[in-house]
């Protein structure tokens, strides 16, 4: 499964789900906008796993 395009920039959980979340990287985090790269990122991952099922 793919991270949400605008899902955290951590770690990809969607804004409304996220709360306080634990990651190895950072420890506990609150929700951080994704940047535009990572979103591009997201959505072309997203397109490559529907065209590959």
């Amino acid at each position: 499964m793919t991270a949400n395009p605008s899902g955290c920039r951590i770690c990809g959980i969607d804004e409304r789900e996220h709360a306080r979340r634990w990651s190895k990287s950072v420890g506990w985090h609150k929700w951080t906008p994704p940047t535009q790269a990572q979103i591009l990122r997201r959505m072309q991952d997203r397109r490559t796993a529907r065209s590959t099922r």
